[in-house]
């Protein structure tokens, strides 16, 4: 395996790294010797400075390569890993036992504190491990306690708990959620933008407006090349941390979208296109038809305010992997841009990563969707990659423009049911179960909340578009497991409270039956695609058409649904109940508003 470094001169490559898995631990407790495991990111900033100072400094490779079994894990390549040994960011710095508990950790960790730690441990495993292991097992017995699943009965009160929770963050000075650093948090953002097409609330209008533009327009954005670092590390957002990710754009880009569609007026397709002009520059591969993960942090380059400057200098590091799930997201968000601003070539590039992650990136001898693109991935169907491929599979299907995408989604749906759902407790965990001896922590399956909502919310608006109430089943008793617990995720319950939002609104559908190139079906397409409602879903059917695998689908659904195939037509269905024919366009936007005032709060 190639282990990445920071590009600046270093000597972490002296330490002997091994990769993550079963041998690296057997070789641990063959010798005797506590584990070393390192987390870092290939765009990480203070990753690449461990590189440089700890990783190089000689007295700590001497004691890291003479005690110690060292481990190097990529972030973005190991999610899994990540999530059950992070320890509050990265670099993550780990020391744990042979058999991967953990006993100390921490982030960046600077040379004279690495050479007081690393004898420190190794003495304290070899003389009293007796201890140490039975303290250990105490905090593994109190995390375990701490995790049990406690199912429940989903209510309103869940979705407004969380509200209260998220305003109660609100910063009214400078927008955003917390003091410093502060983070976009972008999940956050759709279920206040949600509950405003819901409710209407005049504050959370003003939450996001806050918000939106304070990000757009401080130090957080790269106001000369487009695109968002990844935080502010000041409360102002002037102060960024210099690394951009696709997945963070993506999900901003999608934001960005719907609240121009939200709000018109407000300039968010400025920003929608910038961020677009940066993901089309930096990171998408003609090659591939895909995009890459990520662009380093380089304080310097960044601080040039003009092309023309930077121009002058090497650009930062872009990490070509490209990772499904951030891959999916990206769609999606092109699919969104394309909604809100009409550019069809926004259209053409989501279609083309889609296709694309289905060639290269679904592995056909194990049935399974690989969760990047090197040669040396081992790691399928990963609970985020999952969901997010589901969501985009039903951004692309409700385009109207590629109806064999709906069995890609109920593909992915069934990949949820068979090799990931938590059958006792409802939820999903983040990985398949393994077919072998997992090393440490991952003999423990998690069950994320963030991406199980975004895996019941895909669940929802399938069974909303199939008809197969298996799919709302499954979705609800997700939602369901997470009851007894989802305070304790603070403000990352956000993304749970929308699709607990959803599952309990009555379905809003919108199906327009008529030829491709019809004038009047146009028109009530466009109509119907500019509905904002957060319960929707679409529907354009065109008699007679083929898939791309030669099937019949929309004639399929239209025999499903009951609808004529001679007449062009809308129709509105609220739950099971169906208006008549809806033949002109004013019509259907008085049927389409009309159907936005179900939501009712009980206060």
């Amino acid at each position: 395996m190639t282990f990445r470094f920071s590009p600046r001169p270093n000597r972490a490559a002296e330490i002997a790294w091994r990769p993550w898995g079963e041998k690296a631990f057997q070789e641990a407790q063959v010798a005797d010797k506590p584990v070393l495991l390192a987390i870092s990111a290939v765009w990480c900033h203070w990753c690449h400075v461990m590189d440089e100072t700890s990783y190089s400094d000689p007295e700590v490779i001497r004691l890291i390569n003479e005690r110690y079994v060292p481990i190097r894990v990529d972030n973005d390549e190991r999610p899994d890993v990540n999530r059950r040994y992070n320890m509050g960011g990265w670099p993550t710095t780990a020391f744990l036992t042979p058999d991967g508990e953990i006993v100390h950790g921490g982030t960046y960790v600077p040379p004279e504190a690495m050479r007081s730690y690393l004898p420190q441990v190794a003495e304290l495993w070899s003389s009293q491990r007796s201890d140490l292991a039975q303290r250990v097992a105490e905090l593994r017995e109190k995390e375990n306690e701490a995790r049990a699943p406690k199912s429940g009965d989903l209510s309103v009160q869940i979705v407004d708990q969380v509200g209260s929770l998220v305003r109660g963050q609100y910063d009214p000075q400078f927008g955003g959620f917390g003091r410093e650093p502060k983070f976009p948090q972008p999940k956050l953002l759709r279920f206040l933008l949600d509950e405003h097409r819901r409710f209407g609330y005049p504050e959370i209008a003003t939450m996001l407006h806050r918000t939106l533009s304070a990000m757009a327009a401080g130090g957080m954005y790269d106001h000369v090349e487009g695109g968002f670092f990844r935080y502010s590390t000041t409360r102002e957002w002037e102060i960024p941390h210099y690394e951009k990710m696709l997945e963070d754009n993506a999900e901003l880009l999608t934001i960005y979208a719907e609240a121009h569609r939200s709000f018109p007026s407000a300039g968010y397709d400025r920003v929608v296109r910038d961020v677009i002009r940066w993901m089309d520059a930096v990171l998408w591969q003609t090659d591939k038809k895909l995009w890459a993960g990520s662009q380093d942090a380089d304080e310097h380059y960044y601080t040039l305010d003009s092309i023309a400057e930077r121009a002058k200098h090497d650009a930062p590091f872009v990490d070509r992997t490209a990772y499904v799930g951030w891959n999916a997201l990206a769609a999606s968000a092109y699919w969104a841009a394309w909604s809100a601003l009409g550019d069809d070539a926004f259209e053409t590039r989501a279609h083309d990563a889609m296709g694309a992650m289905a060639r290269r990136l679904w592995d056909t001898q194990t049935k399974s969707l690989r969760h990047f693109d090197g040669d040396d991935s081992k790691v399928h169907d990963l609970l985020g990659d999952v969901a997010a491929d589901l969501a985009a599979n039903l951004d692309a299907y409700e385009t109207g423009i590629h109806p064999g995408a709906l069995g890609g989604a109920e593909r992915m749906a069934m990949t949820l049911r068979d090799r990931l759902e938590d059958r006792e407790a409802g939820g999903f965990f983040d990985a398949p179960e393994s077919q072998g001896v997992e090393p440490g922590r991952l003999a423990r399956r998690e069950r994320p909340i963030e991406e199980n909502a975004l895996a019941a919310d895909g669940l929802l608006r399938l069974a909303v578009l199939t008809g197969n109430d298996e799919w709302r089943e499954l979705a609800v008793r997700a939602l369901r497991g997470f009851v007894g617990e989802y305070r304790q995720w603070g403000q990352f319950a956000a993304s749970y409270a929308n699709a607990v939002a959803r599952a309990l609104a009555e379905p809003l559908v919108v199906a327009v039956v008529g030829p491709e190139q019809d004038t009047l079906a146009t028109a009530l397409w466009r109509r119907a695609r500019a509905t904002t409602d957060p319960a929707r879903s679409l529907h354009r059917l065109v008699p007679g058409r083929r898939d791309d695998r030669g099937a019949e689908r929309d004639d399929e659904m239209l025999s499903r649904l009951g609808f004529p195939t001679d007449r062009v037509a809308a129709y509105v269905c609220i739950g099971t109940v169906c208006s008549a024919p809806i033949t002109d366009e004013a019509s259907l936007g008085s049927s389409l508003e009309q159907a936005g005032r179900r939501y009712t709060h009980p206060d």
